[in-house]
């Protein structure tokens, strides 16, 4: 009789643990982290589109072409307006794109170049993307960095302390402006390229402080492969501290900590960090803090 019960018991304990693992795989596959998929779209004067994706999915890598999430040569036709990007690869084995794919760990910072097209130029994107629900919660929990940048934006924009196009604001922009009598403002140079950064930025509790607009912190170039430059203006004998942070906001490299005098200042940034060590490429966050006051912040992209 004994016998009968222990082999009527194992089948039934069997039963209860294949059920258990498949209610934990279940679990695990609720609780995955989704994908986060966001466009900018560009029209032109003519009503011709395109647009460029930028993904965040856990299966991407940083290094190489996610091609199975549309990451790589689009195969463009060069008669027609196109806008891409480039693959985050090194040389030789980067190329095209229209989709820029990323795991989590990692921000966007990409160079957008454009051919083809006629003034003014559209570009729309959905900003409640930037909010959400499913984006993991930290560093941040949601985009608070979305940026456009190039030359136009850089007088005409919607954010005058960081002379960039601040997409957490709106959703759309037409550059030129209806109405623009500005001759500069319709050169094609001064749209493309293009730059578009979106971060979430644990920082970003540090404002851009218009106490005195005369300090100026400028990066050139940028983005930059190798090295740049960091020019600063003081109107006044300042202690000065800059620094340059990583995306996750951790301090890589401390560049300026002490009394400077009045004037132009360049410094040379080798993209090394503290330890000397080369900068992932990527996004990066240069600080500048006059008197112990938090005065500017620019951000850096690093290839």
């Amino acid at each position: 009789m004994q016998d009968y019960q222990t082999k009527k018991i194992k089948p039934m304990k069997m039963k209860l643990l294949i059920l258990i693992v498949l209610l934990l795989s279940g679990s695990y596959i609720s609780n995955a982290q989704a994908q986060w998929k966001f466009h900018v779209a560009f029209e032109d004067a003519t009503s011709a589109k395109d647009t460029i994706w930028f993904i965040w999915d856990t299966t991407a890598v940083f290094y190489g072409i996610d091609t199975a999430l549309g990451e790589g040569n689009p195969n463009m036709n060069y008669n027609d307006f196109n806008v891409y990007t480039l693959t985050w690869d090194s040389y030789p084995d980067y190329d095209t794109t229209k989709v820029v794919a990323h795991p989590y760990d990692y921000s966007f910072g990409s160079t957008i170049e454009a051919i083809n097209y006629e003034l003014p130029i559209t570009i729309t994107w959905d900003s409640a993307l930037l909010h959400a629900d499913w984006l993991p919660p930290t560093p941040v929990g949601w985009v608070n960095y979305a940026r456009i940048d190039n030359d136009y934006f850089f007088l005409y924009n919607n954010n005058g302390l960081a002379h960039q196009y601040d997409m957490t604001l709106s959703d759309s922009v037409t550059a030129p402006y209806e109405g623009n009598t500005d001759p500069w403002a319709w050169q094609d140079w001064v749209h493309f390229p293009l730059d578009v950064f979106l971060i979430q930025d644990p920082t970003l509790g540090v404002p851009n402080n218009p106490y005195n607009l005369n300090n100026v912190l400028k990066s050139y170039p940028n983005p930059f492969e190798k090295c740049t430059n960091l020019e600063l203006y003081l109107e006044k004998k300042s202690f000065v501290e800059l620094s340059v942070f990583d995306f996750q906001g951790k301090k890589i490299r401390s560049f300026i900590n002490q009394t400077l005098n009045s004037g132009n200042h360049t410094l040379k940034w080798n993209g090394l960090d503290q330890a000397g060590k080369p900068c992932k490429p990527g996004p990066y966050f240069i600080y500048l803090n006059i008197n112990g006051t938090s005065m500017q912040s620019i951000n850096l992209i690093k290839y």
